[in-house]
């Protein structure tokens, strides 16, 4: 799971009360607090031993300028649970525990593909990591018209995190993906193989997906590939069930 303390602070007001949540939700899962979070203490570290440890961790990246506890009640993070010397404490919900089931920011993803081999394939995947809230993953439908196409896809695999290539039996005999997994291994972009059509990896592969993460569709089946989504999904930080 990666630290969202080490994350920026979103720009988006709707965004900032998400990762204030998840925030805390994490420092729980540490040890670092407790799921009770009393208001007063966490805006006034002088206060108690607990207020320092929320100052030492969500004030170098927050600088104290925290949502509303009234925003984090309107979404749902927080549950009333009564007061203390007047002030408000409040139940952190499950809520604002599973936002840990994902990543802290949506990962980049480049999807390679041969058409003729991975076009259904390709369309399932981009459709399932906007599911899980992954709102941009590039697959070369999104190309833009007028534009020199093999610039775009240099350009966007130089700027993607994950690569994720989908090989079938004639995949690697498309000239087009092969040059993908040469940008794709020359700008150490983290390379994830998804074999399928009854392809299989074999001593022959390629030296950019030898001893790199891969996933195999193992029957051609509607299970075969729930699998293989929820393998990729899991190997990009987001949890499956």
């Amino acid at each position: 799971m990666e630290n969202p303390f080490e994350q920026g602070v979103p720009a988006d007001v709707l965004q900032r009360v998400h990762a204030f949540a998840r925030d805390l939700a994490y420092g729980v899962t540490l040890g670092l607090w407790h799921s009770q979070i009393h208001w007063q203490k966490l805006l006034n570290p002088e206060i108690s031993h607990h207020s320092r440890i929320f100052a030492q961790y969500l004030r170098p990246k927050w600088g104290g300028d925290f949502p509303s506890e009234y925003l984090m009640l309107s979404f749902g993070y927080f549950q009333e649970h009564g007061s203390e010397g007047g002030h408000s404490r409040y139940l952190l919900t499950e809520k604002a525990f599973r936002l840990l089931e994902r990543p802290a920011g949506p990962p980049s993803v480049f999807i390679s593909y041969r058409r003729s081999e991975s076009s259904t394939f390709g369309l399932l995947i981009e459709a399932r990591l906007k599911l899980v809230g992954n709102p941009n993953p590039f697959i070369d439908k999104n190309l833009v018209p007028g534009e020199e196409w093999n610039a775009q896809l240099r350009q966007k695999i130089e700027a993607c995190r994950y690569f994720v290539c989908l090989i079938g039996r004639t995949t690697l005999e498309s000239p087009h993906v092969m040059q993908e997994l040469e940008w794709a291994a020359a700008g150490d972009r983290t390379i994830i193989s998804i074999w399928h059509n009854g392809q299989r990896m074999s001593d022959a592969t390629l030296p950019q997906l030898r001893d790199r993460h891969a996933i195999v569709v193992t029957e051609e089946t509607a299970l075969g590939y729930e699998l293989a989504v929820n393998q990729l999904l899991n190997s990009l930080g987001y949890s499956t069930y």
